[in-house]
């Protein structure tokens, strides 16, 4: 028995290490051919690189944030991991979203939570959770600080009902989400943890994740000023029009990573945003998915590289 236990670990130690091979090599390619496709218009660039550096440290910033909003999380439901565990696991994982279908990266992270001695129930729960509440949360944001966006097309009323909805959303999140996940309970045949979840894990998540998408526009203006020089119109704008524009390309689950989709929505919404003219929101809408994929892709391999080169020295 305790050799079966043996080599079934080590199988799924392999099928883990080989499926983080296999999305990272997607990640590469994916931005091997944004290069190639985008090379003509990102040799015009003259960018400034000391804002598109803080514009870097803010992005990583806000993983941070993502992360230790998972941790509280987990922490709410009294399981607990430390920030470098946590670190690795949501960095690799993320690789996830280069391949086609937006669960494997939910499954990933649950799945290496575990092998790091977390509570299997917590662990998948919150990644679940932590999904649910981000989408939630990004369209609050958007449309929050997208309506007068929005409003130019002169459709107010419209307009307000979609705020207000979002408003109602965020604020029945507490109440809509346990039976939601019980209902996924009952569909996967798997107990997600939600009779025992803590109200304080969904207001948890919902904070982390509002501050995390107003610190993702906030980081977008850097960078924009970094690309073209200035930071044309209000931060508010900049907040709507990233988060907009990375639902759009996250709700397309055939496209990795949103790939093309949130482009198109970036190039459509600044400009009428007011942020750039239209050969500038082609220029930011390239140069942000090259820098993203880059900031993106970085950690996930730094900890691949170091869990490889830590455990070299056990096999010699």
């Amino acid at each position: 028995m305790a050799e079966r236990r043996r080599w079934s670990r080590y199988a799924s130690t392999g099928a883990q290490a080989l499926l983080a091979i296999i999305a990272l090599v997607v990640a590469f390619r994916t931005l091997h051919k944004q290069w190639n496709g985008s090379s003509a218009v990102v040799g015009r660039l003259r960018p400034d690189w000391v804002w598109i550096s803080f514009s870097g440290v803010l992005f990583l910033g806000t993983y941070a944030i993502l992360i230790e909003t998972w941790r509280e999380v987990l922490r709410a439901w009294r399981t607990h991991l430390s920030f470098a565990n946590a670190a690795r696991i949501w960095s690799v994982s993320n690789l996830y979203r280069y391949v086609p279908g937006k669960l494997w990266q939910i499954g990933a992270m649950g799945i290496m939570a575990q092998r790091a001695k977390a509570n299997p129930i917590p662990a998948t729960g919150s990644a679940i959770l932590n999904v649910a509440v981000n989408l939630i949360a990004g369209f609050f944001v958007g449309a929050a600080f997208g309506w007068p966006l929005l409003d130019l097309s002169g459709h107010r009323a419209i307009t307000i009902l979609f705020v207000a909805a979002c408003a109602l959303g965020v604020v029945g999140l507490p109440f809509v989400l346990p039976p939601l996940i019980r209902l996924l309970s009952r569909l996967t045949g798997r107990d997600l943890g939600v009779d025992r979840l803590p109200p304080s894990a969904i207001l948890i998540s919902l904070v982390g994740n509002i501050v995390s998408w107003l610190t993702y526009g906030v980081a977008f203006a850097v960078f924009s000023r970094g690309i073209i020089g200035s930071s044309q119109g209000s931060i508010g704008g900049y907040i709507a029009v990233y988060a907009i524009s990375y639902l759009v390309g996250y709700l397309v689950l055939f496209s990795p990573a949103g790939l093309g989709f949130r482009e198109a929505s970036m190039i459509a919404l600044l400009p009428a945003a007011r942020l750039a003219d239209p050969t500038q929101a082609l220029l930011l809408a390239v140069t942000s998915r090259l820098w993203l994929t880059a900031l993106e892709v970085a950690p996930g391999a730094f900890f691949l590289t170091f869990d490889a080169l830590r455990r070299r020295p056990r096999e010699q």
